[in-house]
């Protein structure tokens, strides 16, 4: 009996070594991954913003946005400059561009949203930008019909849903697959080796969810 115990302890405790190794390794990676699609993104936009070219630049500072990271810089430094270019081209009078901006940041963090909303701060910055800025615009136009395109053709401050439902599915999904692993194809007491199976089949499963996950925050 004290045998069986001391087997079935050392089993749990490999289980939940392997479960924490696993999932420090997958925490990097996807760290990772959004560290450097935020960054490259927002290097690419300081790159427009530089020669003047807003659009483009805020089109990439949107992507980093949408790679959001905890503790990654370039997130907020995205943010940044698109409160820039919203504040210059309002003193240039170019209300459009203006409007663009700053309805790119309230998109970009609503689409960051996962277990919690990031960016609550700006939300509220770009919301009152956004409604003085339409004032602005109804005065100059007398009415005139106002632009609201986004980078991309959309036409709302409005997370996409669909995208934002994939991205929410890959997480789950990921997070299940894991544990799907661990307890279908880690070998438990007295057998020897990975099962062979249920180990593709759940790295299969993995490798979809992890795929859903990044392309959900890329269009969401």
């Amino acid at each position: 009996m004290g045998r069986d115990f001391t087997q079935l302890k050392r089993t749990i405790i490999r289980v939940l070594t392997i479960f924490f190794t696993l999932g420090l390794i997958a925490f990097a990676m996807i760290w990772g991954r959004g560290y450097y699609g935020s960054r490259q993104a927002y290097l690419e936009g300081e790159k427009y913003f530089t020669n003047g070219n807003y659009i483009q630049a805020i089109t990439f500072f949107d992507r980093s946005i949408h790679w959001y990271t905890p503790y990654s810089p370039y997130v907020y430094r995205s943010a940044e400059r698109l409160w820039e270019i919203c504040t210059r081209a309002e003193k240039q009078g170019d209300i459009r561009v203006a409007l663009i901006a700053a309805r790119t940041i309230k998109q970009g963090f609503y689409a960051a949203r996962s277990f919690y909303g990031p960016g609550k701060d700006w939300i509220t910055r770009s919301d009152r930008k956004i409604a003085s800025l339409m004032a602005k615009e109804r005065r100059k136009r007398d009415g005139g019909k106002d632009s609201r395109l986004f980078p991309g053709g959309h036409e709302n401050a409005e997370p996409n849903v669909f995208w934002t439902l994939v991205l929410e599915i890959g997480l789950l999904g990921w997070i299940g697959s894991v544990i799907g692993f661990l307890l279908h194809a880690v070998p438990g007491a007295g057998t020897a080796g990975l099962g062979l199976k249920p180990a593709i089949f759940w790295g299969v499963m993995f490798a979809v969810f992890y795929t859903l996950w990044i392309v959900g925050m890329v269009m969401a």
